[in-house]
């Protein structure tokens, strides 16, 4: 007589449902983490190309100055151009990030008491780093140039050399540091590898049981979620601990993501036994919409409408949540009652259909 788990070996499915979870969190967390973007880097890589028309008529120019307060301001590199046309040029051959004009009366306009226009330039065909700093430097410019007006004119109201530094400095404190560059994404690589290794590690053991005896199927659906996703979250854990050099996160990492895992895999293939592979259809985008949905890259609030409606019915970004209390240490917990209740359905949904099926034969 023969056991679940012998049957199971013999399927041409058990190598692929035993091995794919593991390198799907394996590689993806490698080339993820090993990786990481530096903001800091990004920032002073960017490059801000800079036209000054400004004639005067005063010496020495108030554009001048601002142009040193924008370089003490700002993390960009700062790059002089001599027109306009060949600013656009440098933008246009992705020399420079955007481009700032300052206008012939800027000096002239600075000390009076009108208002001031700078022109702005910027493009979407650059990398996606320096498209989204270009959107946001009309803001920050804006800002910066305001200030230095105003403490030039408060200046001249006063008869006094203008201050060249900032009005207001900050005591930065930071509540939650990241311990390297990999701890910044990690949360968003162990959320993605989650959804997506226990949906494929689902569909290979829903497919490679398919043809078992009821009972030894729906037996073989509940235990192997736990001892494939238990390897496979061991991986992950290990390479984001090796990546972040918080080891002392290591058995957190693991059990968390084990637990998810596991509790997701139950439920897909509780689905894929009422439903079939079609679930997919439901399954594959909130797998795929992860990077939005689970709220590690980005708040539920700044997703399309659309897709807030659904991060705000459905917690996903809790798991996210959870998993950056594990690598930073802040305040948030796996959300158990979803989880737990998305497990009992899948194995509800396959204990059950695999009892149902039983008996319907049975009586045949």
């Amino acid at each position: 007589m023969h056991s679940p788990s012998s049957d199971f070996r013999r399927s041409e499915l058990f190598k692929p449902a035993i091995i794919v979870p593991t390198i799907i969190m394996l590689f993806f967390s490698l080339f993820n983490l090993t990786a990481p973007q530096d903001p800091a880097r990004i920032a002073s890589s960017f490059e801000l190309g800079i036209v000054n028309q400004d004639i005067g008529p005063s010496l020495p120019l108030a554009s001048t100055q601002a142009i040193k307060g924008i370089s003490k301001s700002l993390p960009f590199r700062l790059t002089l151009i001599d027109d306009r046309e060949s600013a656009k040029e440098a933008l246009s051959r992705g020399d420079v990030g955007a481009i700032l004009i300052f206008p012939e009366n800027f000096t002239q306009l600075a000390f009076s008491d009108k208002n001031l226009t700078i022109e702005i330039i910027n493009s979407q065909h650059l990398t996606i780093s320096e498209t989204q700093m270009a959107a946001q430097l009309p803001s920050t410019i804006q800002m910066v140039l305001s200030t230095f007006v105003s403490n030039l004119r408060l200046a001249k109201s006063n008869n006094k050399a203008p201050n060249s530094g900032l009005l207001i400095t900050a005591d930065i404190e930071t509540l939650y540091s990241a311990k390297s560059l990999a701890s910044t994404p990690s949360p968003f690589v162990m959320s993605f590898t989650s959804w997506l290794a226990s949906m494929v590690g689902s569909i290979l053991l829903f497919l490679g049981t398919k043809q078992m005896p009821f009972l030894n199927r729906a037996y073989l659906r509940t235990i192997g979620p736990i001892m494939i996703m238990g390897f496979a979250s061991l991986v992950l854990a290990l390479v984001v601990s090796l990546t972040t050099l918080q080891w002392e996160a290591f058995l957190m990492i693991w059990l968390s993501v084990w637990l998810v895992c596991v509790c997701l895999s139950w439920f897909f293939l509780g689905v894929f036994e009422i439903i079939g592979l079609s679930a997919l259809l439901i399954i594959l985008p909130a797998v795929q919409y992860q990077s939005v949905l689970s709220g590690s890259m980005m708040p539920i609030s700044a997703a399309p409408e659309w897709l807030e409606y659904i991060g705000n019915a459905v917690p996903f970004d809790s798991i996210g949540a959870a998993y950056r209390a594990v690598i930073f240490g802040s305040d948030a917990s796996l959300p158990y009652t979803w989880l737990l209740g998305s497990a009992l359905i899948g194995l509800f949904l396959s204990w059950g259909s695999a009892i149902l099926k039983g008996r319907m034969k049975r009586r045949r």
